[in-house]
């Protein structure tokens, strides 16, 4: 079935990308000519690393500075490097380029197609360090009660992973335009395969570990979940609130994640020696975290300036 959903997504993917072309080329207006490329630079913070309602058992806070250019066609590319400002470790955890193209196909109807690559820093515990890189594409309908979107993504790491989220949101707005308020009570839902959580595990355990004479001990965690297809991973409520003048702007958005769905792992501890190889113990490693599911909250503030 995986194998299924991934052939979809990527086929999902460059179906939209040449639908979005002949209906972008069909559906431009006058408005065009007033819409201008510009670069954005952005800092924000976040107070948690959190990813389908889950983080790792140290709290992962980042300052993030962001360089981006965004053509008035509606292609985009930029940079960002990610501070982690932990009580206990304070280091540059991640640097990530990422590129895009956002469209409207009518007054209602938008989406974009978008790809990343990811360095995680060898000892990050970020949630997402396993993942190196992803391919999506999502869409967007403004059925003016509701806008209602939907997306899917290939996230890359040692094992591939599917993802799509779904979600509902209703923006209000204060003010004019280059001088506007905006908040956005807004529900989303996210379901995933597991390999990233895998892959994260076994980053967090530390695999190698020298053992007398000359013996390797590696540890290596695996997910024991019954399903191994697509799994309803949380339900996250948030309240992004902005404000955007003509150059610049800020944001404020608090988010509270409802886990669903333990993901149980177990994991093998192998001893590796010059005679053989010897498992020494398979034991369930399941934290107490997965067994009680509890929401997180967290908070991210941005603030950017346009040129």
């Amino acid at each position: 079935m995986t194998q299924i959903l991934k052939k979809l997504t990527t086929c999902f993917c460059l179906s939209l990308l040449l639908f979005v072309n002949q209906i972008t080329a069909q559906s431009k207006t006058s408005d065009d000519a007033t819409k201008n490329s510009y670069f954005k630079g952005s800092l924000s913070y976040s107070s948690n690393s959190v990813y389908n309602g889950r983080k790792d058992s140290l709290t992962t806070p980042y300052i993030t500075p962001n360089l981006g250019y965004y053509d008035k066609s509606g292609f985009y590319a930029n940079s960002s490097l990610s501070y982690l400002t932990s009580s206990t470790e304070k280091r540059i955890d991640l640097f990530a380029i990422e590129a895009g193209y956002d469209f409207d196909i009518s007054s209602q109807f938008s989406g974009s197609i978008y790809g990343d690559k990811n360095f995680y820093n060898k000892s990050s515990t970020n949630i997402k360090s396993d993942i190196s890189g992803s391919l999506g594409g999502n869409l967007s309908y403004d059925l003016d009660i509701l806008q209602v979107n939907a997306g899917a993504d290939v996230l890359f790491a040692n094992k591939t992973d599917i993802a799509l989220n779904g979600g509902i949101a209703h923006a209000f707005y204060i003010g004019e335009d280059d001088n506007q308020w905006t908040i956005t009570p807004t529900a989303t839902t996210h379901l995933s395969t597991l390999n990233f959580y895998q892959g994260y595990t076994n980053r967090r355990a530390g695999k190698n570990a020298k053992a007398p004479n000359g013996s390797t001990i590696t540890t290596s965690t695996v997910v024991t979940n019954r399903s191994t297809g697509l799994t309803l991973l949380d339900y996250e409520l948030s309240l992004p609130i902005s404000y955007d003048a003509k150059s610049w702007g800020f944001s404020l958005t608090p988010t509270l994640a409802l886990p669903t769905n333990p993901i149980y792992t177990s994991t093998i501890v192998t001893l590796k020696s010059r005679v053989g190889t010897t498992v020494l113990q398979t034991q369930n490693s399941t934290p107490i975290s997965e067994t009680n599911l509890n929401s997180v909250f967290y908070v991210e503030l941005m603030v950017y300036f346009k040129f």
